[in-house]
């Protein structure tokens, strides 16, 4: 019998994960898994998904930080200091009088005072920080979902590969219960002179090459198994029986559901609240501020005596002209808003052109499914044909065996292009973000 090649086996299969994947208990034999099964648990269990709630603690406490700008700031100074000269107070007076001695300030100086200043009006400044601190939150949590999504493409992959080696396998069992019952009849004949021997060794030689290809698709099939069941979290082994999902696609009408895509009009509303953020460089800013301490001198220099220190008082900077900076950076802007428009459309022509791909492939593995039917109706009346003709010595054995081949190519290839239209439609809804 022709070699038949598992093309669809992925290329990096290791023998080491033929081994149990270490903490994941095995199922009871015959537990039925399905494709949906599978989007949950690795949905449910990927590390991944415990991003979204540190993320949220993170912001939050972002948050509770830009609120404390509303609170008054407290600092405590101080300093020690000795200078080599200081002010003198010289009152000049005619000769013959007595000369005045002045003030004399001491030349080591100290000082230790509580700053408290607390923001009247920051110009808006922290209200933006907070709104942009939840669009940011927001975008980080959709590019989670986004990663997260992008997992099912790999359920899919290792999904369809176990069904189609799973569904080969079948067919290939099959095969070889027709030629094992066949190989009764030769040796019979055998037996009673009526066939050569090489008949007989012919179909028994094609029954060994049928259970290498078995065992073959069998541990491909059980290491795709071992690799989906790493990836969900989820205890699976050989003998867990992966259901076909059943796909109906009502139309095919294009609306863009990804997240990626989302994400582009998040950011493009961001960068919005970006540009009206620079409007705050413009508007005013009021403090009011205390000081209290002690120091030597106090707030008067002319004493040399450690004196207390009180002081409150309002603070206004504005900065009504800086040279149109605030203009060219809403321009810098609105320059990244039309650069994350382009990106969004890009991403969307890219999902239409593969989508196209997708309505293609449906088209043509629906119409490869007819013709399949009509060729395995054909192939199995050949294959009876020659069946009775090997039992009438009309054929050898190697004749027979390239009609049981073709017919199980045949059979194959139905259950293959039946796989991959199913593969197809479920590419289209991933691809459209509808899964």
């Amino acid at each position: 019998m022709k070699r038949i090649k598992a093309w669809f086996r992925l290329p990096y299969l290791l023998p080491v994960l033929f081994f149990t994947v270490p903490g994941i208990q095995q199922l009871a034999a015959q537990d039925t898994i399905t494709l949906d099964f599978c989007y949950q648990q690795v949905q449910k269990n990927y590390p991944l998904i415990r991003q979204a709630g540190l993320l949220d603690k993170s912001s939050d406490l972002r948050t509770k930080n830009l609120n404390k700008n509303y609170l008054p700031a407290f600092n405590v100074n101080g300093s020690a200091s000795w200078q080599n000269e200081v002010t003198e107070v010289v009152i000049p007076l005619p000769a013959g009088l007595p000369q005045l001695q002045g003030p004399v300030i001491p030349k080591d100086q100290y000082k230790l005072t509580l700053d408290v200043s607390e923001s009247i009006y920051d110009g808006n400044v922290t209200s933006y920080q907070k709104k942009l601190e939840k669009y940011n939150l927001n975008v980080d949590k959709k590019n989670v979902d986004a990663n997260l999504y992008l997992l099912k493409d790999q359920v899919n992959q290792f999904y369809f590969s176990i069904l189609l080696t799973q569904q080969n396998i079948e067919l290939l069992k099959e095969t070889k219960r027709q030629l094992e019952s066949k190989l009764g009849e030769v040796e019979s004949a055998v037996r009673n002179g009526i066939s050569l021997k090489m008949n007989q060794d012919l179909i028994r030689a094609e029954i060994i090459k049928l259970e290498q290809n078995i065992y073959e698709l069998s541990m491909d099939r059980f290491a795709s198994i071992r690799m989906l069941s790493e990836l969900i979290s989820s205890p699976m082994d050989e003998n867990s029986v992966f259901k076909i999902p059943v796909i109906n696609l009502p139309g095919m009408t294009y609306e863009n559901k990804r997240i990626e895509y989302e994400i582009y009009t998040i950011q493009k509303d961001r960068t919005s609240l970006l540009k009206n953020m620079v409007t705050t460089k413009w508007n005013p800013k009021f403090w009011a501020f205390g000081q209290f301490g002690l120091g030597r001198p106090g707030y008067n220099f002319l004493s040399s005596d450690i004196a207390p220190m009180f002081m409150v008082g309002a603070k206004l900077t504005w900065n009504p002209w800086n040279w149109n900076a605030n203009r060219n950076e809403k321009k810098i802007y609105d320059i990244q808003g039309e650069i994350i428009k382009n990106q969004q459309e890009s991403f969307d022509k890219n999902i239409k052109v593969t989508t196209q791909r997708n309505i293609a492939d449906i088209t043509k593995l629906s119409e490869l499914l007819l013709k399949d039917r009509e060729l395995i109706d054909l192939r199995t009346g050949i294959t009876k044909t020659a069946s009775s003709q090997l039992t009438n010595g009309a054929i050898t054995s190697s004749d027979y065996i390239l009609r049981v081949n073709d017919e199980t190519q045949a059979r194959m290839g139905l259950e293959i292009h039946k796989i991959q239209l199913i593969k197809a439609k479920i590419s289209y809804l991933f691809n459209l973000g509808k899964l």
